[in-house]
């Protein structure tokens, strides 16, 4: 799945070594906002993590991206868990590209995700 939409909050990185490897890795998890339609009223969000070294410095808090992500069921000692593996993030304006794991070298030129337009308070149906 591919959405574009902006990073909210940028999360506290996490390193570490691999057991297996012994290789050092990192991590940025960050927030990512979207609308799944352009008719939504408020949007998405899921938190993303990239291990990718290249692209960890540019993360920024209200960038505006393109996430490519999958998801899926693990099983973790009788439990089940979702999990979400981002495969691609680049950049939705002009000439400002992340990342693109798929086709490398590749802007994205398309609009930015809409943002809700300002309703009548009076047909704001929640209860609050």
């Amino acid at each position: 799945m591919e959405f574009e939409g902006r990073i909210s909050k940028v999360l506290e990185a996490r390193s570490g070594v691999s057991q297996r490897t012994g290789n050092e890795w990192k991590a940025q998890p960050f927030v990512f906002e979207y609308f799944e339609n352009e008719t939504d009223r408020y949007p998405d969000s899921v938190v993303l993590e990239t291990f990718d070294t290249n692209v960890i410095p540019h993360i920024k808090e209200g960038l505006e991206v393109r996430c490519g992500f999958s998801h899926r069921v693990r099983e973790y000692e009788g439990r089940q868990y979702n999990e979400l593996r981002l495969y691609k993030i680049e950049s939705v304006k002009k000439g400002q590209q992340i990342a693109a794991a798929d086709a490398p070298g590749t802007v994205v030129t398309q609009q930015p995700t809409p943002q809700p337009q300002a309703t009548n308070p009076e047909d704001d149906d929640l209860p609050f």
